[in-house]
């Protein structure tokens, strides 16, 4: 995974990272969703998995500390538009309980 593209449309930064999401991804991950989450006109970061060809336990975990910190000053983070290899696998370990899920 290269850099994610971030969008901010309103008080929604659209954060879409491609590819093989992996723990290789983490730092670029990391770099592009921390700050979403210390700017104060952001209220919910989606996290658009249109384009992640794959994900391994490690950018699961990535998802879960941004989620941490995300509700930890107020905000929300949501999932959108999971290919059809990752949706049963998000849905097996209740990501769809954790976040908000929707296909756009």
């Amino acid at each position: 995974m290269s850099s994610p593209t971030i969008k901010i449309q309103g008080a929604v930064a659209v954060l879409s990272p491609s590819g093989r999401f992996t723990s290789e991804s983490h730092t670029a991950f990391k770099e592009a969703s921390y700050p979403l989450v210390e700017n104060p006109s952001v209220t919910t970061i989606c996290i658009d998995l249109a384009t992640v060809s794959y994900m391994d336990s490690s950018s699961l975990g990535s998802l879960l500390l941004l989620r941490e910190k995300a509700t930890a000053k107020g905000k929300k983070v949501t999932l959108r538009n999971p290919n059809p290899t990752l949706l049963p696998t998000l849905k097996m370990i209740k990501f769809d309980k954790l976040f908000e899920t929707s296909n756009t």
